[in-house]
């Protein structure tokens, strides 16, 4: 049983490795690295440092909650109608499941945030704009049940994109709010790694961004807040660009150094995260509750 955890520890040590020299091979050659020269106040080995320690403390996590997807959950209860309160629907990224927001979901019930609706997928044998449609479907049918609340969605990764698109094409009112964690906004380079059609299809401005953008483009900014956290030292979406959304509509914030999975267990981004759900709920209350 030991060797099983010794040798898990060692493909998740040469997995940070690997991907954190991608990593730092296409920041030292590009704009990124004054960037991150500006970000770090010049400690930049410090940073990378700290992104790798959290690379190894994140995958490790993730591996152990992992198999905490698998239970059959019980069914969600049908949202109250009437109430103002938010339903925060958290959306997982690429090979994840809903065990991906378990520290969120902890850290939103005890800031009194009750209504917590994952959607989750599979990523295997998907296409992104199927789920895409399938998470704005879902969204409508939330919304039809409750109209009177907002419904907040926060993704993680490739969930974040998922998110953008169906808060872009939902009818209006369906949304309330969009917030991202270490999305590929603009795809990555290490998606030519990937395994399975969904995220080979998130290349660096690949067709599936073009087609994602001029769907945005064809419709008028919204109304609700659109998000987007990115680590400057985030290991899996590369370049360092491709984190920021397109659009004026959107905020973009740099947290602290941390890595791509780690943004869904850091205090910080917990704690952003919580903060804004206050926020946007506040904001878009309906003037009819």
């Amino acid at each position: 049983m030991g060797w099983i955890f010794g040798f898990l520890i060692f493909v998740v040590v040469l997995f940070a490795a690997v991907t954190y020299m991608f990593y730092w091979y296409d920041t030292a050659n590009g704009p990124g690295l004054e960037k991150l020269r500006s970000l770090s106040r010049g400690k930049v080995p410090r940073w990378v440092v700290r992104g790798f320690l959290w690379a190894v403390a994140a995958q490790i996590t993730a591996l152990v909650t992992f198999p905490l997807g698998w239970i059959p959950k019980r069914k969600a209860a049908a949202p109250r109608s009437g109430s103002t309160d938010p339903i925060v629907v958290p959306v997982h990224g690429l090979y994840h499941n809903r065990s991906a927001f378990i520290f969120l979901e902890r850290a939103l019930r005890r800031a009194g945030i009750q209504d917590i609706h994952p959607w989750t997928y599979s990523s295997w044998k998907a296409e992104f704009l199927s789920l895409a449609e399938k998470l704005r479907g879902h969204l409508e049918t939330l919304h039809r049940s409750a109209p009177s609340r907002p419904i907040l969605l926060v993704g993680h990764s490739l969930g974040g994109l998922l998110a953008r698109h169906a808060a872009a094409t939902a009818h209006e009112g369906t949304v309330s709010g969009c917030l991202t964690l270490g999305s590929p906004h603009q795809g990555s380079r290490l998606a030519v790694f990937a395994v399975g059609t969904l995220g080979k299809s998130l290349g660096y401005r690949s067709v599936l961004f073009e087609t994602l953008e001029s769907l945005e483009n064809r419709r008028p900014e919204p109304s609700f807040p659109c998000v987007a956290l990115a680590s400057p030292v985030d290991n899996m979406v590369l370049p360092q660009e491709a984190l920021v959304p397109p659009g004026a509509h959107w905020q973009f914030r740099w947290t602290s150094p941390m890595s791509h999975v780690a943004m869904l267990y850091h205090p910080e981004v917990l704690h952003v995260v919580v903060s804004w759900v206050k926020e946007a709920s506040a904001q878009n209350r309906s003037p009819m509750a």
